[in-house]
């Protein structure tokens, strides 16, 4: 069972990691480079867009990465935060489902709550 905490550790430190990357690119690329439409109010939409998208794909990816981090420690904590981020994970069709359920069959484990309990 611990190969597959590993596993799921690496999974959501991996999909934070990209999460988090995505939010720093549209942030700082795509914003600045909203100056290239010339008109005001389409520079206006575009800059708050994608800075309500990156700022989502930045909170939606320090948690994962932690959750992750955790994981990979065998941190007690990390049982927990990672059933909390599968099930949010489920509503996120079709990755983040496959993701989630995997996430509660490894957590759910009694293996899994003697591993990362003591």
């Amino acid at each position: 069972m611990l190969q597959h905490i590993k596993i799921l550790g690496i999974l959501f430190l991996v999909r934070g990691i990209l999460s988090t990357a995505l939010g720093l690119i549209l942030f700082t690329i795509f914003r600045s480079g909203a100056i290239i439409f010339g008109d005001y109010r389409v520079q206006t939409i575009v800059s708050i867009v994608v800075t309500v998208i990156a700022i989502i794909a930045l909170v939606r990816g320090i948690p994962d990465i932690i959750c992750g981090a955790g994981l990979l420690a065998q941190r007690k904590w990390s049982r927990v935060f990672g059933i909390i981020m599968a099930v949010i994970s489920i509503f996120e069709v079709p990755i983040g489902t496959a993701l989630g359920i995997y996430g509660l069959w490894v957590l759910f484990k009694p293996e899994t709550q003697q591993l990362l309990t003591t």
